[in-house]
């Protein structure tokens, strides 16, 4: 991930591109975490099916992690299943919460997500390099 912020032009046909493709939930969801693990390399991991062709390993669950957030999509039984997961802190370390929301709300929060932590990481760079001028 840049520096900058990428611009909101830029996650915006990102996300038109990918709910484009949401007619048909299993290519959806191949294009999701193709786009995901190239754009997150760090912040994905995608679990794949097992089979004896590597080429046949289809993706079947995808997980974006990004600071307290985490961003799982599953695919099964012809139904994407999307899930939002925010870490709480507090008194005994706190414990996770989970709600399962709709594909366009998911991918939406994903977005803000990515938005706002490329807007910490290029607040904490400028901070930085204020401290070397």
């Amino acid at each position: 991930m840049s520096d900058d912020p990428p611009p909101e032009t830029d996650l915006s046909g990102l996300s038109a591109s990918l709910q484009s493709d949401a007619r048909d939930s299993a290519v959806f969801f191949r294009v999701l975490c193709a786009t995901l693990e190239n754009a997150l390399p760090q912040n994905t991991t995608v679990e794949r099916e097992h089979s004896l062709f590597k080429k046949k390993r289809l993706a079947r669950m995808v997980s974006v992690h990004l600071g307290d957030e985490t961003f799982e999509a599953e695919m099964g039984q012809g139904r994407l299943a999307c899930r939002h997961i925010h870490a709480v802190h507090g008194v005994g370390g706190g414990l996770p919460y989970s709600k399962e929301i709709g594909m366009e709300q998911w991918v939406a929060a994903l977005l803000a997500s990515v938005a706002q932590d490329a807007q910490a990481r290029a607040a904490a760079t400028d901070a930085l390099r204020s401290l070397t001028t």
